[in-house]
């Protein structure tokens, strides 16, 4: 395994991602798994947290293995 935990993948990722400390990145996260990831890194990169509410597609057969995944689009107001 590369991390011990998701936390530790947060802090990894944000050393690697260190060039955009301070510059408010907007971090997405997907529930549930990477959100305590995007949490940290949020946190460390100074920038904000959004989530992302996907649903997966799961292949015929074996529902726990995802082949993709879709979001609904809001539509937006001027078109």
């Amino acid at each position: 395994m590369l991390f011990h935990d998701r936390d530790g993948a947060g802090y990894r990722l944000a050393k690697a991602l260190q060039a955009y400390q301070g510059r408010s990145p907007l971090v997405l996260a997907i529930p549930r798994g990477a959100v305590p990831m995007g949490r940290v890194l949020a946190d460390e990169l100074r920038g904000d947290l959004d989530v992302v509410l996907v649903r997966k597609i799961g292949a015929p057969g074996q529902p726990e293995l995802a082949v993709g995944g879709g979001v609904e689009r809001e539509r937006h107001p001027a078109g």
